[in-house]
């Protein structure tokens, strides 16, 4: 319980060095899996984020998506030059980014690693990613991505 709380004030702090504005939600039903958030915010999967780890070789890139679509992994190979990607295990995720797999927040790739962000996530008027557990989110305009540089590209598909 102690590390939930911690890794939320992470995100606190995190969202405010970077400038976020950003609503920590707090649930008390998990939101590791895109169905288990929806209920749990009891919104719409296409304003929930799925922020994704793939692997290549030694190389990472995150791609961040909306809940009701997956990444062509064929796509984002393409755009990021990278070959044979695959979904980092949860093992590399909380080694790479401290975060367990359902609290990754998308803010996190901020200088770890190139983030290519779906033309989709970028339409709506909010969306709400993970804020450190899988109780926790947090609802912010998706136009932040573009101030902290991720790339927008058209990666996902139904």
């Amino acid at each position: 319980m102690k590390e939930n709380i911690d890794k939320v004030k992470e995100v606190k702090r995190l969202i405010e060095k970077l400038g976020i504005d950003g609503e920590i939600i707090q649930h008390k039903l998990s939101g590791r899996r895109t169905e288990d958030a929806e209920k749990a915010l009891k919104v719409p999967r296409e304003y929930i984020l799925k922020s994704l780890l793939f692997k290549s070789k030694d190389k990472y890139v995150a791609a961040i998506i909306t809940g009701n679509k997956r990444v062509n992994v064929r796509k984002l190979e393409k755009i990021s030059g990278l070959k044979k990607l695959r979904l980092a295990t949860p093992e590399e995720i909380r080694n790479f980014t401290g975060f367990k797999i359902g609290g990754v927040p998308p803010f996190i790739f901020y200088k770890l690693c190139p983030t290519y962000v779906d033309k989709e996530v970028m339409e709506k008027e909010y969306v709400i990613g993970a804020a450190g557990t899988e109780f926790s989110g947090v609802k912010f305009s998706p136009k932040v991505f573009k101030k902290l540089g991720y790339i927008v590209e058209e990666i996902g598909e139904n």
